[in-house]
C-alpha cells in the first residue's frame, strides 16, 4: 500500500482515485476503474454581458443546444417578421449589393445575343 498512498502527492484528485481504484481490483479480471456519470448540466448563454438564456440538459452538448434554444424563444427569432427584421438590419448592405447583381443578371438575360457582343 506504500505504493498508492506515495501516489497522493504525485497526481490529481481524479488520477488518485483511478490509481486505487485500480490497485484494489481484482488480480485476473479486467481493471476496475472508477464511472463518472453526469446527471444534470446547467449553462447559461451570454450576448453582449447580458444572460439571454439558460439550458439544462444530461451532457454540456445538450445543455448548450437547450441554452441556445432559450436564447431564441425570448427574442422571438422563431417569429418570422422579427427574425427577418433582424437579418436586414444586420445585412442591409450585402442585401442591396445582392438585389442590384440579380437585377443585373437579369437586364443581362433580357438583352438580345447580338447586343451582348
Amino acid at each position: 500500500m506504500f505504493f498508492v498512498t506515495n501516489v497522493y502527492f504525485w497526481n490529481d484528485p481524479k488520477s488518485q482515485l483511478q490509481q486505487f481504484c485500480l490497485t484494489l481490483g481484482t488480480e485476473g479480471k479486467e481493471p476496475d476503474i472508477p464511472l463518472y456519470k453526469t446527471l444534470q448540466t446547467t449553462v447559461p448563454v451570454y450576448f453582449k454581458e447580458e444572460r439571454i438564456g439558460r439550458g439544462k440538459g444530461p451532457s454540456i452538448q445538450q445543455a448548450v443546444m437547450e441554452a441556445a434554444m432559450d436564447g431564441l424563444e425570448k427574442y422571438k427569432l422563431f417569429e418570422e417578421e422579427s427574425f427577418k427584421r433582424f437579418i436586414e438590419r444586420k445585412y442591409r448592405q450585402e442585401l442591396k449589393e445582392m438585389k442590384r447583381e440579380r437585377e443585373h443578371q437579369q437586364k443581362v438575360g433580357d438583352e438580345p445575343e447580338e447586343s451582348r457582343k
